[in-house]
């Protein structure tokens, strides 16, 4: 259950790049602290069958990967689609009704959910249905001039899950969610910023790649602070969890919060380490 809670390389981007084949469907890349993970199948527009979304679901998890923050590989995570669509929802043709699909997109919720890392969503175009699950899931999201999301329950006569559609409303408001949901309607670039779904309007260029220079800014926060908050926002009832008020008290006994308090008192920028 879900708790309730394309690659582009100039040398100019980061200080370092390690590239992963994860599938032919999804490419793994390492750029500094922010692993850029990329749906890879343009010819269908990233539409997702079972496998596919299993083969998301791992990338997630081995980014993700490691008992404490100083060990992961990735302190942010950048979801992007190849070609002119972020995601285009299931597979129509490709075992939607079958028994395990819905199985493996709540696995794949499940991994960006319970990622210990923040999960950008880089929609640069169509998130629709499944997609729009999937930028649901993800923590933050930014959107480019052709970025847009819905979900076509009705029209394909789909029953969606209990958690997309709370998710949507605490994300987009009961009225949009609502508009969303039974209205058919869409959620633009202009809409989603003035929403606060999307936190910026960045585009990918030759010479600059935005969103994951907001990604890379990102990486650069404090991990175990950043995790504190994931966990709270995403759960039910964290005032009731006893793991999450130990790891409050830790985040201010930490290594980190003595950093920041130096870095401060010598004016310069701290150096966290997620300890």
């Amino acid at each position: 259950m879900v708790v309730w809670g394309r690659i582009r390389w100039n040398s100019t981007w980061g200080r370092r790049r390690t590239a992963k084949l994860v599938s032919m469907s999804v490419l793994s890349a390492r750029h500094g602290d922010v692993t850029v993970i990329t749906l890879n199948n343009p010819a269908k527009r990233n539409a997702l069958t079972a496998q596919f979304a299993r083969e998301i679901a791992e990338a997630i998890r081995e980014a993700s990967a490691g008992e404490v923050a100083e060990d992961r590989q990735a302190r942010a995570i950048l979801l992007r689609g190849e070609g002119p669509a972020f995601c285009a929802g299931a597979d129509l043709g490709g075992g939607v009704y079958g028994d395990d699909f819905w199985a493996s997109i709540t696995d794949m919720l499940n991994a960006i959910t319970e990622s210990p890392v923040p999960v950008i969503a880089d929609v640069q175009g169509p998130a629709v249905g499944a997609g729009c699950q999937l930028i649901l899931a993800c923590d933050l999201r930014v959107f480019g001039e052709r970025g847009v999301c819905w979900i076509p329950v009705a029209k394909h006569a789909f029953a969606m899950d209990d958690w997309t559609i709370r998710r949507a409303r605490e994300l987009l408001g009961g009225s949009v969610a609502r508009n969303l949901l039974l209205g058919g309607a869409q959620v633009g670039t202009e809409q989603a910023l003035a929403l606060g779904f999307a936190m910026s309007k960045a585009s990918v260029a030759d010479q600059r790649d935005e969103p994951l220079e907001i990604a890379q800014s990102i990486a650069g926060g404090a991990p175990l602070s950043m995790e504190h908050s994931k966990r709270v926002l995403n759960h039910e009832d964290p005032a009731n969890d006893a793991e999450l008020q130990q790891m409050f008290t830790d985040v201010w006994a930490s290594e980190d919060a003595s950093e920041a308090r130096r870095a401060r008192a010598e004016q310069r920028a701290p150096h966290f380490t997620g300890r």
